[in-house]
């Protein structure tokens, strides 16, 4: 979870960003849901958020963790 802690005390959430399980982070009245994609064929494209560079990092961060997590063991060691 990136961003774990951040959040305001009656939040329903874990943090910002789940890199494991993107859209997952959180879900809340105030804050609505989590709404990052896990894969390209959920991309969104849009003109807000300078082409959605925030919105659709989710598709990167899990692919990222999938690597890591097939790898295993700390980056020094490999």
């Amino acid at each position: 979870i990136i961003g774990e802690g951040l959040l305001a005390e009656g939040i329903d959430g874990k943090g910002l960003r789940s890199m494991a399980r993107p859209g997952s982070a959180y879900d809340d009245l105030l804050l609505g849901t989590d709404p990052q994609p896990a894969h390209m064929r959920d991309f969104v494209n849009t003109r807000e958020d300078n082409g959605g560079v925030h919105l659709n990092s989710g598709i990167p961060n899990r692919a990222f963790y999938l690597a890591a997590m097939a790898l295993g063991g700390y980056s020094w060691e490999k």
